[in-house]
């Protein structure tokens, strides 16, 4: 019954507004939550280690979930490829673990502008997996949006720790799990996906945490159940994106983080943006922009 209603909503939803045009706005829906998520995770304590906060992210995300599952009943857990799923998970896991360490020990915008080598990475796979054909002209637009990455960065004046190789390394995790997402989404349900990725995730990052465990304090705790309630909201918005278009489209959607970042780090940190992130935020408002005029007259 929650399946059919599901799927007559989509049904209506298709008929007024392109298919690309919702996965984009699911896909930058994404970028907003997953960067407060990232900021929030700035606020914890510095003895907090960053595998307590995966954890206790998965389990505050499982316990708000959940109850939107169980009206599936068993239907949530109904799969043919609990092995993809279970790759996923551990992609997921590690790139969220990755992605903790480098948001505590990098300022917002150097973190979330190197996350931005990620679209490139999630194009590639997406073209050697999935057989995406990306045009030269998309191609074209893609870069055109790293370089408004580059021009906030300015990598010659970036000091080179173990956090951006860290970062790096969470990109390349974070792309095999869309294109994991993207294979499951052709034949599983999205809460199917999120239900066998928040339940596993947890045990997963539960043992990984066994070693680290610190219990945090209470203001840290509240602090983990937004963060658990922004991580699982932005994984259902990346899930229902990618049920609507295709990783090589939306993977430029993920620099709209670094806009998204800017007023963030704004009002949390009293980050104030320079020129230069304000000229490469535009740089890729307008790679993002020509690329959905480019893909709605195919």
């Amino acid at each position: 019954m929650f399946i059919s209603k599901l799927n007559s909503l989509k049904a209506r939803i298709l008929e007024v507004v392109p298919a690309k045009l919702i996965g984009a706005a699911f896909m930058m829906s994404w970028a907003l939550l997953f960067s407060t998520a990232m900021a929030f995770s700035k606020t914890l304590h510095p003895d907090v280690h960053s595998l307590v906060i995966l954890f206790m992210r998965c389990l505050f995300g499982f316990m708000i979930f959940s109850p939107f599952a169980l009206k599936m009943g068993l239907a949530a857990f109904k799969t043919n490829r609990p092995l993809l799923h279970l790759l996923r998970v551990c992609f997921m896991c590690s790139a969220m673990a990755c992605t903790y360490y480098a948001y505590r020990n990098l300022p917002l915008a150097t973190a979330t502008s190197i996350g931005m080598t990620g679209p490139l990475f999630t194009t590639m796979l997406a073209m050697l997996i999935l057989r995406d054909n990306v045009s030269l002209q998309k191609w074209g637009v893609i870069l055109l949006g790293y370089v408004g990455v580059l021009v906030v960065v300015r990598p010659h004046e970036i000091e080179i720790t173990p956090a951006i190789w860290v970062e790096i390394l969470a990109n390349i995790f974070a792309a095999c799990t869309i294109i994991c997402v993207k294979l499951l989404s052709k034949t599983e349900e999205t809460v199917t996906i999120m239900m066998y990725a928040t339940s596993a995730a947890v045990i997963v990052s539960g043992l990984a945490a066994v070693s680290v465990w610190q219990p945090p304090s209470y203001e840290d705790i509240l602090t983990l159940v937004a963060i658990g309630a922004l991580g699982v909201s932005s994984q259902f918005c990346s899930v229902t994106a990618l049920k609507f278009a295709n990783p090589s489209y939306l993977s430029p959607f993920e620099y709209t983080r670094l806009c998204f970042a800017i007023p963030v780090g704004f009002f949390f940190f009293e980050e104030v943006p320079t020129l230069w992130v304000l000229a490469g935020s535009l740089i890729i408002i307008l790679a993002t922009t020509l690329l959905t005029k480019m893909e709605m007259k195919t």
